[in-house]
């Protein structure tokens, strides 16, 4: 869904162990979930450094441990150290070849690296991971054979009507690139199609509130509910969906339910934040944005919303560490580079303030672009 909060308002080198000849390999250890939770721990709080120090020997003897080994390969990514994040990312797939997140961060990582084939390559092996498809748009714009790429998506959906993989790909790839009118045609057929799938009725629901249009998205949300109860994205974004109407008595028990059914659910954790701050509540929406990044500190709207409260009650050097923080976390993302220029901008530091809309401008967002020229024009002459 979109986010709820406006511009106002990211090698398992799997080290051979040495042994003595004709000895069997050492098998895998168990994993420990809390070697993860520390080195998330160690990211919101800024210490990316420290996460990869105390991260890599884990690494290294949990080969079996995807979910280490991925965000291991995140924060060398995130450094950035390139090399040691595709060794890592390639040593999970040693693993587990057909682990699609592992190949939509490859594919990443070789957009980063302007090897568009093999960006392309990855993210089409990471389909459907939602992220794979804003992935293709980039590198096929990068290949220069974008508008080919889309010609040909659509007309191998057309020839092909009642499958409905290709119709979400092509929904999906619409949406990435903005096209919600179209996005929304494509979801509708696959709809009609299979319209007892849960995952179609999410992808028109989110194409319905990105034109917009909440109440037919609460609708399909709401079909998709009463046949799957615990399906947690139709749960979260209903929840969402109420708070698009600014109907926190109806959106507060799908939130809830959302974090019972997935209790360190991201977006859940989120939402929930953001109706305390609806409630005048900013100290308890803190607590809910804290607990986010420490479930997921690579994405970045906790950050956003976070630093957001601490500008509303002009604490100003917590905002500053909440959007740094977020920034070193996810460094592409525009918001973050806004809303940090703002809170410059707010104590007179200029040529911060400056450098920060800059960045948000390079982002290439829409909304972020014209809202930091605009006010980027507005500063003193340096």
């Amino acid at each position: 869904m979109r986010l709820l909060r406006s511009l106002l308002a990211a090698a398992v080198l799997c080290a051979s162990v040495a042994a003595p000849a004709l000895a069997s390999p050492a098998p895998p250890q168990p994993p420990d979930p809390a070697v993860l939770d520390a080195a998330r721990a160690k990211v919101a709080a800024g210490d990316t450094k420290g996460a990869i120090e105390g991260l890599a020997p884990y690494v290294a003897a949990h080969r079996t441990d995807l979910a280490a080994g991925r965000l291991l390969g995140d924060l060398y990514f995130r450094v950035p150290d390139f090399a040691d994040a595709e060794k890592t990312w390639k040593a999970v797939l040693a693993v587990a070849p057909d682990d699609r997140e592992t190949h939509n961060r490859l594919g990443s990582l070789y957009a980063a690296e302007d090897r568009v084939g093999d960006a392309i390559a990855e993210f089409q092996k990471s389909l459907p991971e939602q992220h794979a498809y804003s992935g293709l748009v980039m590198a096929h714009k990068k290949a220069g054979d974008l508008e080919p790429w889309l010609t040909g998506l659509q007309l191998d959906a057309e020839s092909h009507r009642f499958d409905p993989a290709r119709w979400s790909d092509l929904g999906r790839v619409r949406r990435a690139m903005r096209d919600y009118d179209r996005a929304l045609e494509a979801f509708d057929h696959v709809v009609a199609l299979r319209p007892n799938s849960c995952d179609a009725r999410v992808d028109v629901a989110n194409a319905l509130v990105d034109l917009g249009r909440i109440d037919p998205a609460i609708d399909h949300l709401q079909k998709c509910v009463a046949r799957e109860p615990d399906f947690y994205a139709a749960v979260v974004n209903l929840g969402e969906a109420y708070l698009e109407k600014r109907q926190i008595p109806k959106a507060v028990p799908y939130l809830d339910r959302a974090l019972a059914l997935r209790p360190n659910g991201t977006e859940a954790l989120v939402d929930i934040g953001y109706v305390r701050d609806m409630q005048g509540d900013w100290k308890s929406a803190v607590t809910y944005y804290n607990r986010a990044i420490l479930s997921d500190p690579l994405r970045p709207e906790a950050y956003i919303n976070l630093g957001y409260d601490y500008n509303a009650q002009r604490l100003y050097p917590l905002a500053e560490a909440a959007f740094l923080k977020g920034i070193s976390a996810t460094a592409e993302d525009g918001r973050l580079h806004y809303l940090l220029a703002v809170t410059y901008n707010l104590q007179g530091k200029i040529a911060l303030a400056r450098a920060q809309y800059k960045d948000a401008v390079a982002s290439g967002e829409p909304i972020v672009v014209q809202a930091a020229q605009r006010e980027m024009a507005l500063l003193p002459p340096s």
